[in-house]
């Protein structure tokens, strides 16, 4: 899998990840390393994702409550 963000006037690194993307894994790997970070570097950003099953689990949902998302 290959996941990256990107923003008006910036970008995240792009993560390759080898082997199954869990809903832990996401919330560990992705959201707590990479989004979290970059988010708190862009003031008023909001945070959109697609439907995929890592990304509407409870534990992502339950880490992403602390920014702002588009639901």
């Amino acid at each position: 899998m290959v996941w990256g963000a990107i923003a008006y006037d910036s970008r995240s690194t792009l993560i390759v990840m080898r082997g199954t993307l869990t809903d832990q894994r996401y919330v560990d790997d992705i959201l707590r390393s990479h989004v979290g970070p970059f988010l708190n570097g862009l003031p008023d950003a909001i945070f959109q994702q697609d439907n995929a099953r890592p990304h509407t689990a409870k534990v992502a949902q339950d880490f992403l409550r602390h920014f702002q998302t588009f639901p």
